[in-house]
């Protein structure tokens, strides 16, 4: 068997050479040797469809935001009225989608991980997707109310992206190694593209019909990825591990008739059966080689075959075995090691003597055990009973000290909550932008109407795309991630509270452009800082931790109060400032 061993040397800043032999970095003949990404072919297929998937399902709260601005327009407000978030009640929508997104993904990762079926599952994530969105056309009015058809609607969104989302991301690991970080911020970058088309198909769709009849044709849209989702399906090499290396163990144990033995056992096997009157030595074992393995196809007419220094012993100790177990004290001259010394006892002093307690302690009113077990911190005059631990509570109780050590150290770990709060920062700003920019904009230049409106939108997206496209090409490993990610929330900051003070088109362009081009940078950068400084501890308890923490504070926050649009906004561009002050200042620490 031929294999090829690649052993790049990487050498950094700061960093000596140092050989990578992992195991994935081999190339053989054989799968089970290491795996052989193809790093493109068919995986770049599989990147155009998540990227398709990508522009139409996560710009969801843009087109909600619009449905928001139609509602409202179609509803009296008077020209100094300030409008808030929950007055029309289809806010919702987005909002527990988003929160059952976050909630779901780890779940959803370890279902999908455990399945092996990445085209049922991308399907069944876009189903659920396109239910919610059905369902929430229903609830598109200004003056509709119904909260609990709008609640199962996000939910069902919420559901469906997750699980699809995480199957994406599982999936462009198996096809991609060495260009796995330019697929993964291509599929990142994907978001800002759907931000872009997306408000102009819809503005021009709610020009022409109602709410609920722009709800249902864009539901209609996104179930087109349908097409391009069925092409999910896992690599050659995954099949070849499968279906032909261990089905080829499999296809050997069909035959009940067959035995195989290695060519030490078999010659065991014959010395066994001619010399089977003589005592076999013990040395014959230390001989033959300790890795021979014996394979018994079936149970049908099989016989164990026994190491000959493992025999000897037995053959040794058959004479005695009776003797070692007896109860016949008086007939055994070798010391009993399994039994006490009753040839020295008074039986007539003592009544109703039991063989297993202790002699000394027989007269007491609480006898003790015979057999102890021994700790160091027992008490004294104290008995310590032995429990029976059974193998499933030893793994129970093994996976529990693992999860707890896992989690404390997450917790010591000061990386966990910079990347906590860069999640939470990214999230939110994304989840404002999309559902409150619309109807403030309306709110500061009542003249316009759902076109121009859609229309602004989308140039300003459309410039920040110029810029994101540049977070494609950057190298792998970035040095000083966290000075970079606190420049771009610098300019997210500067952006989110421009849009705030200024009413004019050209500004809100230019302010949209700089929130746009900062939040999705932080979102495409988001993965490698993960990947590079959350490498201490297990990565679905870092996932499960962050992802609860963003989603009790968006869920707290939009249950406290009913702010005003513009509070939003305000809200976005602290927590921008306080992530870029965060990242800042721990940049010039020296990381682990």
């Amino acid at each position: 068997m031929e294999e090829q061993i690649r052993t790049p040397n990487r050498v950094e800043r700061g960093e000596s050479r140092v050989e990578d032999l992992h195991l994935d970095r081999v190339v053989a003949s054989q799968p089970e040797i290491g795996p052989t990404p193809p790093d493109g072919g068919y995986g770049w297929l599989i990147v155009v469809s998540a990227v398709i998937y990508h522009i139409t399902v996560p710009a969801l709260s843009s087109m909600y935001g619009l449905i928001v601005l139609k509602a409202i327009r179609e509803e009296d407000h008077e020209s100094d009225e300030l409008m808030q978030i929950w007055d029309v009640d289809i806010t919702l929508v987005p909002v527990i989608a988003v929160v059952i997104r976050l909630l779901l993904e780890s779940w959803c990762r370890a279902v999908v991980k455990l399945c092996h079926m990445p085209r049922f599952m991308a399907l069944s994530g876009l189903c659920l997707t396109v239910s919610g969105v059905l369902l929430s056309s229903y609830a598109t009015e200004a003056n509709s109310n119904d909260h609990i058809i709008n609640i199962f609607a996000g939910i069902f969104i919420g559901l469906g992206c997750a699980l699809t989302g995480q199957q994406t991301e599982v999936i462009i690991t198996h096809y991609f190694r060495e260009k796995l970080t330019m697929a993964q911020r291509i599929v990142r970058m994907a978001p800002s593209v759907g931000n872009c088309l997306v408000p102009i198909i819809v503005g021009y769709l709610c020009t022409q019909y109602t709410g609920d009849v722009v709800v249902m044709i864009y539901g209609a849209i996104v179930m087109q990825n349908c097409i391009f989702l069925a092409s999910y399906t896992r690599p050659i090499y995954i099949e070849k591990v499968i279906r032909h290396t261990y089905n080829m163990l499999r296809d050997a144990m069909e035959d009940e008739d067959e035995v195989i033995y290695s060519n030490v056992a078999r010659r065991v096997e014959r010395q066994s059966q001619s010399n089977l009157q003589e005592e076999p030595l013990p040395s014959t074992a230390q001989d033959e080689d300790a890795n021979d393995v014996v394979v018994f196809n079936s149970k049908k007419n099989a016989k164990e075959i026994m190491d000959p220094s493992i025999q000897y012993r037995e053959n040794r100790s058959i004479s005695t075995t009776e003797n070692r177990f007896s109860s016949d004290f008086s007939s055994y001259d070798v010391p009993n090691r399994f039994s006490s010394d009753f040839g020295s006892l008074d039986i007539t002093s003592y009544a109703r003597v039991n063989g297993y307690q202790e002699l000394e302690n027989i007269d007491r009113q609480n006898p003790q055990p015979l057999y102890r077990e021994t700790t160091v911190n027992a008490p004294a005059n104290s008995v310590v009973f032995a429990a029976e631990v059974s193998p499933g509570t030893a793994r129970r109780t093994a996976s529990m000290k693992k999860n707890f050590i896992t989690i404390t150290n997450m917790l010591r770990d000061i990386n966990f909550y910079l990347y906590a709060l860069l999640h939470l920062c990214t999230t939110f700003s994304i989840l404002v932008l999309g559902v409150a920019f619309p109807p403030l904009i309306w709110e500061q230049n009542p003249s316009m109407n759902i076109w121009s409106v859609a229309t602004l939108i989308a140039v300003a997206h459309g410039s920040a795309l110029c810029f994101i496209m540049l977070c494609v090409v950057l190298p792998k490993s970035i040095n000083e991630k966290a000075r970079l990610c606190a420049a771009f929330c610098v300019a997210g900051a500067m952006g989110f509270y421009g849009i705030t003070l200024f009413s004019n088109k050209s500004l809100l362009v230019v302010w949209c452009m700089l929130a746009s081009f900062a939040t999705a940078a932080s979102s495409i950068l988001q993965q490698p800082l993960y990947n590079s400084t959350l490498n201490e501890f297990d990565t679905t308890a870092t996932m499960t931790a962050s992802n609860t923490i963003v989603a009790i504070f968006i869920m707290a926050w939009s249950l406290a109060f009913n702010y005003e649009y513009r509070t939003c906004f305000l809200t976005a561009s602290v927590l921008q400032t306080v992530t870029a002050c965060m990242f800042f200042a721990l940049s010039f620490r020296r990381r682990r």
